[in-house]
């Protein structure tokens, strides 16, 4: 809670993390980054399945398709090299566990005797393909594209038998062949080669005549020229196409097969002519990097598929669980195979994200619901309540929902009690000494309580209470209190204590220690890793800070102080709800600037993800908390 009427502050820029297209890629004929784009909030995605990663260890360059017969199919490079693989399974997480078939060895001798890389199964024209890399035994480099073809319905049954190499125009190494169709035209798009420039690889397209054979011309669509797409060996490779949004996506990764691997992104609208260089924009930074706080490190050679809903886009690509590697990289088979949700931006762009941590499969027996209590911009004495799935897009459940006798309801905090019931506890007027109640059933109907008198002396504003529910299940309520014994507008954080079942009696409050020295408002707790963590306002430089105490009482050491997270000042309001993933995410409320924030924290509150605009809600919530349930 804030005074509106203080001064206003110089606007801060907030750089978001967002995809941002940026300044050209300045090769001629080669793809260029578009101009830069104002980053947009998220939109709202199915709920997909929780899926355990790694799926499937020791599994790189992973491709996995969903057919229409219900199952899906996968395949990856064998860390041996020497053996293409393939299972199915009606789920994503079945294949974890599903039977694994060779369904073709390198040869002996010849062209097709080494190097057995990155297969790919496609299903086209009634027939099932599988693109892969191969080099003879005896030159493991000469690294060529290859077709096996079997017209089984089911592949794991029939015979595959050799088409033959994909002959490319320019005759140099070349690998990772993938197929996608667009207007009606069938293309190839692989990883070759380009001996003018002396490269490892450049992302090449070209129509196809048929499955095993390219027409026309080959078109080089991206070449390594960025700082990341050149650490180790210069490198671009691993494409694969995605079509959404009036675009066509086409991912890709780039440096050595360490931890300095990453994913690029090439964009083209989906009426350009996609045999143009000139039609493919390039982001000049990578889209998906290693991450020391989930310890994946060189994820990259991804493939896309759909989730079990039918709906949701699955983002498929392997990487390490270390950084530290002996030898060549290629020889370490540790690339483990893993699936994560990909998301999508209001202005119709992935995001990808951070690799996610390892993790078991989320229980999907329950649903998550974030339910928010709220107060607007436009109205200080009604509850607005609304309910999310992903804590992230949330839509009205009703509003106006309650308006208190007192007719203020700032900063309105729920809890859902043992007796069945949702609370919210809440500021009831600018000056004086009371915080009101109400309760409801369903979220949506809520009664009035009571208004509850604080007994501290010379108490001349009582703003801001949060509840607090510890891990014993006792009921705590910390309030910012501004008494007669400092100057006006100067809070401290004081607890009080539930001494009854009802919530109807009690504590004193008393000062939080370590919070009690300095004008600190809006204090949020909550209990991580053993620890109290409090989420609190310095009022007067107007920065939410960090403490943490071994008591809820305190004391408190602060952590972060200033602008230690890169959220800004003049900001207020802090609420922080437990991600499925396992993370945390804190919202406040940009008030001078009317916008509603948020930032994830992945790693127990030491990194922060750059803050992002609540989508829907900025501009109009006000000061809330969030209500994480399983139902």
């Amino acid at each position: 809670m804030s005074r509106s009427a203080e001064h206003q502050p110089s606007r801060r820029r907030v750089v978001m993390g967002a995809l941002v297209l940026g300044a050209a890629a300045g090769t001629p004929g080669i793809a260029r980054a578009a101009t830069p784009a104002t980053p947009a909030a998220p939109q709202e995605a199915a709920k997909a399945p929780g899926y355990a990663n790694p799926l499937v260890r020791r599994r790189a360059d992973p491709h996995i398709l969903k057919h229409t017969d219900g199952y899906y199919y996968f395949t990856a490079t064998a860390p041996e090299y020497d053996r293409i693989v393939l299972r199915r399974s009606r789920t994503i997480g079945g294949l974890a566990t599903a039977a694994e078939s060779v369904i073709w060895r390198k040869h002996t001798s010849g062209d097709m005797g080494a190097h057995i890389w990155a297969p790919e199964i496609h299903f086209i024209d009634g027939k099932w393909y599988v693109y892969f890399a191969s080099a003879p035994a005896d030159d493991v480099w000469k690294i060529r594209m290859w077709v096996l073809e079997n017209a089984s319905p089911n592949p794991l049954a029939g015979t595959w038998t050799e088409k033959g190499r994909i002959v490319t125009p320019v005759d140099s190494f070349s690998l990772d062949a993938s197929t996608f169709t667009h207007q009606g035209i069938r293309y190839l798009v692989w990883a070759q080669s380009n001996p003018d420039v002396g490269n490892n690889s450049s992302i090449y397209l070209a129509r196809m005549a048929n499955p095993w054979t390219i027409t026309g011309p080959q078109v080089e669509i991206s070449r390594p020229t960025y700082d990341w797409e050149t650490r180790g060996f210069k490198v671009n490779e691993g494409p694969s196409v995605l079509q959404r949004n009036g675009r066509v996506f086409l991912t890709y990764s780039a440096s050595a097969t360490d931890a300095n691997y990453c994913m690029g992104l090439l964009t083209a609208s989906a009426g350009s002519d996609l045999l143009a260089a000139s039609s493919w924009k390039k982001s000049p930074r990578p889209v998906f990097t290693s991450n020391d706080t989930t310890k994946q490190y060189g994820p990259g050679h991804n493939s896309f598929t759909v989730a079990e809903d039918g709906r949701t886009d699955l983002l498929v690509y392997h990487a390490r669980q270390y950084k530290d590697i002996t030898g060549d990289p290629l020889n370490d088979p540790n690339r483990h195979t893993r699936v994560q949700a990909l998301g999508w931006k209001a202005d119709g762009t992935p995001d990808f994200g951070v690799p996610v941590a390892d993790a078991p499969a989320r229980d999907t027996t329950a649903a998550t619901r974030f339910t928010m209590t709220a107060f607007t911009n436009s109205s200080e004495s009604n509850m607005y309540v609304y309910q999310s799935s992903d804590a992230t897009t949330y839509t009205l459940l009703k509003g106006p929902a309650y308006t208190p006798p007192s007719g203020l309801i700032r900063d309105p905090s729920v809890i859902k009690h043992t007796d069945g019931y949702y609370y919210i506890v809440h500021t009831t007027n600018w000056t004086g000494n009371t915080i009101g109640f109400a309760r409801s059933r369903d979220r949506v109907n809520w009664t009035f309580v009571r208004d509850h008198t604080l007994p501290v002396a010379g108490l001349e504003r009582t703003w801001a209470p949060e509840f607090f529910v510890d891990d014993d299940g006792g009921v705590h309520i910390i309030v910012s209190l501004d008494t007669s014994s400092t100057p006006d507008y100067i809070f401290r954080p004081h607890l009080l204590t539930a001494t009854n079942a009802s919530l109807s009696s009690w504590t004193t409050p008393t000062p939080l220690k370590g919070l009690d020295t300095a004008n600190y408002i809006d204090t949020f707790v909550v209990r991580h890793a053993g620890q109290y963590h409090a989420f609190t306002k310095q009022e007067t430089t107007k920065y939410i800070e960090h403490a943490t105490a071994g008591s809820l009482g305190g004391p408190y050491t602060f952590r972060g102080t200033g602008d230690w997270a890169g959220w800004g000042s003049w900001r207020e309001g802090p609420a922080l709800v437990r991600l499925d993933n396992g993370g945390w995410r804190i919202y406040f409320d940009g008030y001078t600037e009317q916008k509603y924030y948020y930032s994830d924290s992945l790693d127990g509150f030491r990194t922060w993800t750059p803050i992002r605009e609540l989508p829907g809600l900025t501009g109009f919530a006000r000061h809330f908390t969030v209500l994480k349930e399983a139902v």
